[in-house]
């Protein structure tokens, strides 16, 4: 287990991936938001290594789980897990819980979250049928990427819809839920354009991401 969690017993325990490049308040409220609308003892927030269907991301994979793991410092019932870091190659979520399941046990709720956007292209993942063997599945709205799932995979989750998003901790995985959230408009591809024309981020990464970003230098010639 990484040396980021806790050890400790946990019924339940919720995913939340991204490149996380920067982290921001964005971020950090949806984690909280998600973590109640659950009731998981537990949220980890993972940064992906090589996202498959994303380009590359601007700062490196260790300076990333940095300024995750500053953020989260002393935040009750969320974590940093640096598993798909440490894997070489592209971060495939089914590999992730499969991993997962293998640490855990089969019966904890394992959850996994993804906004609107990755769910759209859900059919495309590798062997994203098994993910619902594996964990439950929890799709964020976002608004700047409206619902426009493939048809199989709609047929697909509709049979495993649960009712609320609580009772997602019930079962161990299969169970599907859609949840909305009032998310901050916040990007971190704005940040990076920011931060490259010199303009201040303030208020939109906490403040010990800003610090760490000021010392590395980071994002200061990047385009997009």
């Amino acid at each position: 287990m990484t040396d980021f969690l806790q050890q400790k017993s946990v019924n339940s325990v919720a995913i939340f991936g991204g490149t996380f490049d920067p982290v921001h308040n964005g971020h950090l409220r949806s984690a909280i938001e998600i973590k109640e609308a659950l009731g998981v003892d537990e949220l980890r927030l993972m940064p992906s290594h090589r996202p498959p269907l994303r380009g590359a991301p601007g700062a490196e994979s260790r300076q990333r789980l940095a300024m995750v793991a500053a953020a989260v410092n002393g935040q009750s019932g969320l974590r940093v897990d640096d598993r798909e870091l440490r894997r070489d190659g592209p971060s495939y979520t089914v590999d992730t819980l499969r991993d997962l399941r293998a640490e855990l046990g089969t019966a904890v709720s394992l959850t996994v979250v993804m906004g609107s956007d990755a769910f759209n292209q859900l059919h495309r993942w590798q062997d994203w049928q098994s993910l619902f063997s594996l964990a439950n599945v929890l799709l964020l709205h976002r608004a700047d990427y409206p619902l426009a799932a493939d048809a199989t995979v709609t047929a697909f989750v509709e049979a495993r819809r649960v009712a609320d998003a609580s009772k997602l901790t019930a079962v161990s995985a299969g169970g599907f839920y859609e949840l909305g959230l009032i998310q901050l408009p916040i990007s971190a591809t704005d940040i990076r354009q920011r931060l490259a024309s010199g303009k201040s981020i303030s208020y939109l990464v906490p403040d010990v991401v800003a610090d760490y970003i000021a010392e590395h230098g980071l994002y200061t010639q990047c385009k997009t």
